[in-house]
């Protein structure tokens, strides 16, 4: 059972408009304002519910799982319904229902936040308290703005450039799905334009996309108060389409966090660039098409 946190990272959250003073002074999870989902499955990882029961207890957030949508609940009428590509794996169609299953469950609260989590979260020791400063450095909860709690992928803004008393950096494009908030104005122009458009790509990608359509805020909690156990070595990826050795992807993980904490690194689309592909998504549809970089046979 794969549970140990290599690296320490901090977090903490709470409900409602900001947070008050006194709620960040105590710690207290603001449930009063967030709805707080993890995205599970009814069946099987159940070494991943054993780890989020027993990380959220620890950091004292309330253990909420969303378990619609797994793989075997995904018809061919649902698929046809929700994407616009024949690219994507069924896992990927699986989570990104999930996604947008805990999105519409958050709506028909009267909630202005909603914390979306996926199930190999690891949380910092301060989570709570981290989440409250978020809260308040927010401050409007009418803002269209999505905050990623987490270093997915190693995305960092650069140590020198962190300012004391700011938290939440504005950034160009999204780190992964694995732990972001957003605000119901958020929630309802994503779940608009999906409506109209359809999905095409990884969840991750797709609210990417969408929100730099809509022009949504894109924030970075720096320092993150997240890590993606799928991505650190904890867990195998249950997305990916091959496994790896997890004690290599631990130190590659831990040299690499390290050096971009300090220098700081950004942007998915130098990836894309360094595999010769660029996907190419139409802005009026969203659907995805495949072109080759300048110079690429």
């Amino acid at each position: 059972m794969p549970r140990r946190q290599l690296f320490p990272i901090t977090a903490r959250h709470q409900r409602t408009c900001p947070a008050s003073s006194a709620d960040v002074i105590s710690g207290m999870f603001p449930s009063d304002q967030v709805f707080i989902r993890v995205c599970h499955v009814k069946k099987g990882y159940e070494d991943r519910e054993r780890h989020i029961r027993e990380e959220f207890s620890k950091r004292g957030v309330p253990v909420n799982f969303f378990l619609d949508w797994d793989v075997a609940d995904v018809t061919e009428e649902a698929k046809a319904s929700f994407t616009a590509s024949n690219r994507l794996r069924a896992s990927e169609i699986s989570l990104g229902l999930k996604h947008i299953g805990v999105w519409r469950e958050f709506l028909k609260t009267d909630l202005p936040y909603c914390l979306v989590f996926e199930d190999d979260v690891f949380l910092a020791k301060n989570f709570v308290r981290k989440l409250n400063e978020c809260l308040a450095e927010i401050g409007n909860p009418d803002r269209r703005a999505a905050v990623y709690l987490g270093n997915g992928c190693n995305y960092y803004v650069a140590g020198w450039k962190l300012r004391r008393g700011q938290q939440l950096y504005p950034a160009s494009h999204a780190r992964c799905a694995d732990s972001y908030l957003i605000t119901r104005p958020v929630a309802e122009a994503r779940l608009a334009w999906i409506d109209k458009h359809k999905v095409s790509l990884p969840i991750d990608h797709q609210i990417e996309f969408i929100d730099e359509q809509l022009g949504i805020e894109m924030l970075w909690f720096e320092r993150p108060i997240v890590e993606q156990g799928s991505q650190n070595g904890a867990f195998q990826s249950s997305v990916a389409g091959r496994r790896h050795l997890l004690r290599f992807k631990q130190i590659d993980w831990f040299l690499v966090k390290h050096w971009r904490r300090f220098f700081g690194h950004s942007s998915r689309r130098k990836q894309q660039a360094k595999s010769g592909e660029v996907l190419r998504l139409a802005p009026e549809t969203g659907k995805i098409g495949g072109a080759k970089l300048s110079g690429e046979k």
